[in-house]
């Protein structure tokens, strides 16, 4: 009896142990395609990164150019998509916080310009917030008239600054304030002739 008890135990533990087996195996093959599966989209985000990243650049340069007054003609982007200004066929090491904004900027509107155009249709709306930080007055209208220069990409642009210079050049001014004593926010829309 106890012979055949422990014969049973043995098929019993024989049958635990192939389970455990196929289980295993199975788990490899899973983590054999999970890795394949990795490496294969990884690829792809590198073909399409490199794939995009002239575009993106391309487009960046444009919009660089208009924004600086044909100073910057070229915007290169590295793998990590890091900008940099080329200035007269050079990178530019060293670059200030206007120009900064201004690359940056350029990016922005290169890619947003790049989704619409993928899309296949115009996006509605582009909303761009504080994008004049340590911009000069000259930078600043050359980003206003580029801005209103791209209204058949984006037929309503939204800008939230607290720069009042640049109001006047826009169609409509919105003015938020918020009133402390009464906890509430308030917006009036300004006429264009307004002070």
């Amino acid at each position: 009896t106890g012979a055949l008890a422990q014969r049973g135990e043995v098929a019993r533990r024989r049958e635990e142990r192939e389970r455990r087996a196929e289980q295993v195996r199975r788990l490899g093959d899973d983590l054999l395609l999970q890795q394949e599966l990795d490496r294969a989209l990884g690829d792809l985000r590198t073909d399409l990164n490199s794939a995009m990243r002239p575009d993106l650049s391309e487009l960046a340069s444009g919009f660089l150019r208009d924004l600086s007054s044909g100073r910057y003609t070229d915007l290169e982007l590295d793998e990590d998509y890091v900008a940099t200004i080329i200035d007269e066929g050079e990178a530019k090491p060293v670059i200030s916080g206007g120009e900064e904004d201004l690359a940056n900027l350029a990016l922005r509107l290169a890619i947003s310009q790049m989704i619409a155009e993928r899309a296949g249709q115009p996006l509605s709306l582009l909303i761009l917030d504080e994008v004049f930080g340590s911009l000069d007055e000259e930078r600043r209208a050359s980003v206003v008239g580029l801005l209103r220069g791209l209204a058949d990409k984006f037929p309503q642009v939204i800008l939230i600054t607290h720069i009042e210079s640049v109001r006047d050049g826009f169609d409509r001014v919105i003015r938020l304030s918020y009133d402390v004593e009464q906890r509430v926010a308030r917006a009036v829309t300004e006429s264009r002739d307004a002070a």
